[in-house]
């Protein structure tokens, strides 16, 4: 598949690696110090079961938009939520160059990307998705180190027999990458469950300075952490998102 990797940071760049040490051709989309690091000396990634250390083709988004665009099997959004709007404003242009395009994955963090994406491209044309058990960073510009079993979840926000092919394509993909894979029919209720962890424990570790662990076995903070679960769930709730009190519990 030929693939870019738009904010190609330390998640970004992991996957990238992985995806071009398994053949696949690979944009990486960034910039800055790290973008002309990966254009001038490659990109150099460090993980227990990968070391990648090659030159790739490394691009800033406006120069990804000059590319013939029906050359691209799909798009992979790793950038922070805060640049969704705009990278979507810039594709939606791109999109509108030819009358064939690729679809665009989000593996971002939130449960808003995939609206905005779908709003500015065509909910057929999205597929959502979510990153988790993966640490990454980069530790200088065009070095990335990373940890964990990396894992996604993937699903198309609307169901049609080419997101469908797209959908097991991909999954193919990252699996030959060494990312686990999981498919899902509801993929905006698993965003809104992963958003149940960080908004039940990421706030109170942060101030606390302590690990998980450390207030899910408290008995005061443990029912903290359940009550902020449970806000959550109300709030997809009323965007119509079926999260129950079992998946509450669950999590």
């Amino acid at each position: 598949m030929k693939l870019a990797i738009i904010g190609a940071g330390g998640i970004g760049g992991y996957f990238g690696a992985a995806l071009a040490n398994a053949g696949h051709e690979v944009t990486f989309v960034a910039r800055g110090a790290h973008l002309e690091a990966m254009q001038q000396h490659g990109l150099h990634v460090s993980h227990p079961r990968l070391t990648f250390a090659q030159a790739v083709h490394a691009t800033d988004l406006q120069g990804l938009c000059k590319e013939d665009i029906r050359t691209y099997d799909g798009l992979i959004l790793l950038a922070k939520s805060m640049e969704t709007q705009p990278i979507a404003h810039a594709l939606q242009g791109w999109f509108s160059t030819a009358s064939s395009t690729p679809f665009v994955v989000s593996l971002q963090n939130g449960v808003e990307n995939e609206t905005v994406l779908c709003q500015a491209l065509g909910s057929q044309h999205v597929i959502g998705g979510l990153t988790v058990k993966l640490s990454a960073h980069i530790v200088s510009p065009g070095h990335v180190e990373a940890l964990g079993d990396a894992q996604i979840v993937i699903g198309p926000m609307e169901k049609t027999a080419k997101a469908d092919v797209f959908t097991e394509a991909l999954g193919v993909a990252f699996t030959q990458a060494g990312v686990r894979v999981e498919k899902t029919e509801e993929i905006q209720k698993e965003l809104w469950k992963k958003l149940l962890i960080n908004n039940g424990v990421n706030a109170l570790c942060a101030l606390l300075e302590v690990k998980t662990g450390t207030i899910t076995h408290h008995p005061k903070l443990s029912q903290l952490v359940l009550g902020l679960m449970q806000e959550t769930a109300r709030a997809a709730r009323a965007l119509h998102v079926n999260l129950t009190d079992k998946d509450v519990e669950a999590m």
